[in-house]
């Protein structure tokens, strides 16, 4: 194990240590804290500072402290559209600086210190509101009915959709894909609840599930796709809508869905050796699970050569972190996915 690896393993032992002298020390200094948010806000600010932490240990783990810069710009813009200025989150950072310095050993507390110090220097305000979709289009009035809870509106709506000539393919990237994207940034910016986020995730999926007789009725092309997610990641539509669009490209999939432990998804690829196996992580303190998957396949001798594309959210936001952990390829979205595997070899198993 290296020293940065060190440094993370010995951060993540302190840390539910560290956050609470942290939000201690915090209160004792702003008493006013307690008044304006009460227990509950004392519980939540626990939480965070625990989040803080671990977003910390992944980027001193990866030695990228953009890691941990690219999540305190999110995290000031989640609570800015809660009416919570980002000098409190400032002001929390501080604390657990000074109850890191007290805490980690010397060798650690210098590596953790560089990039702390380089994420909060480098964080920014992120705003995504330029990404909203336009109010008219057909993406915008699904995630309208899925809002209202009308869930089987929006079924029809797709339905009618593709009777009148919109391709399958472009309904699972135009309308179930962007919808994901667009929920998202509503919840961010505070104009709709957790619940309701979950509520459209959920629905999408169902509807998913109808519309399935349209994407498995193609010609097969005798190719095989693997899709898993990373131990502890329960973000798994994304994963689940690229092994759908392979299928539509004639493909034969099996998604394994959220949350896979490593061993299991190593026998399984054992066993169904595919031309190609896509592992998704949304939150970045999956990324070492996705890592541990990546060694587990490659030290097993029936499993080290399958070829292994990586994406979702965490990748996304470093796009070179793929060639760190030994996979193959990295795609963005769907799209990109299934346009980089059409140039892939086929497996000797193929």
């Amino acid at each position: 194990m290296d020293e940065k690896s060190e440094a993370a393993k010995e951060l993540r032992s302190v840390m539910e240590a560290v956050a609470q002298a942290a939000v201690a020390r915090d209160y004792a200094r702003r008493p006013a804290l307690l008044a304006k948010y009460g227990e509950r806000g004392r519980a939540r600010y626990l939480e965070d500072t625990r989040y803080h932490q671990s977003y910390l240990a992944d980027a001193v783990n990866f030695g990228r402290p953009s890691i941990f810069k690219d999540y305190l710009s999110w995290v000031s813009a989640v609570l800015s559209a809660r009416r919570v200025a980002s000098a409190e989150l400032f002001e929390n950072l501080r604390c657990m600086r000074e109850v890191l310095n007290e805490t980690l050993s010397p060798g650690s507390l210098a590596i953790v210190l560089e990039v702390f110090d380089a994420g909060v220097a480098g964080a920014t305000s992120m705003d995504r509101s330029e990404q909203a979709l336009p109010a008219d289009g057909l993406t915008a009035r699904y995630v309208d009915f899925l809002l209202r809870g009308q869930r089987q509106a929006a079924l029809e709506l797709v339905q009618d959709a593709i009777r009148a000539g919109t391709g399958i393919r472009d309904i699972w990237l135009r309308v179930f894909q962007d919808s994901q994207y667009e929920v998202g940034r509503l919840w961010q910016s505070n104009k709709i609840s957790i619940a309701q986020e979950h509520y459209c995730t959920a629905a999408t999926q169902m509807i998913m599930a109808q519309l399935y007789s349209h994407i498995f009725s193609g010609p097969r092309i005798g190719r095989v796709l693997v899709t898993a997610c990373a131990p502890g990641e329960t973000h798994e539509l994304g994963m689940r809508m690229v092994a759908d669009l392979f299928e539509m490209e004639g493909w034969d999939t099996y998604h394994l869905g959220a949350n896979l432990p490593a061993a299991a998804l190593v026998a399984y690829v054992a066993q169904r050796q595919p031309d190609l196996l896509g592992l998704s992580a949304t939150m970045t303190f999956n990324l070492a699970g996705v890592a541990a998957m990546v060694r587990e396949l490659r030290a097993n001798q029936d499993t080290r050569g399958v070829r292994i594309m990586v994406g979702g959210h965490a990748f996304n936001r470093e796009p070179d972190l793929w060639r760190d952990i030994g996979a193959d390829e990295h795609a963005c979205n769907g799209a990109e996915a299934v346009a980089a595997a059409a140039g892939l070899p086929a497996s000797a198993e193929g």
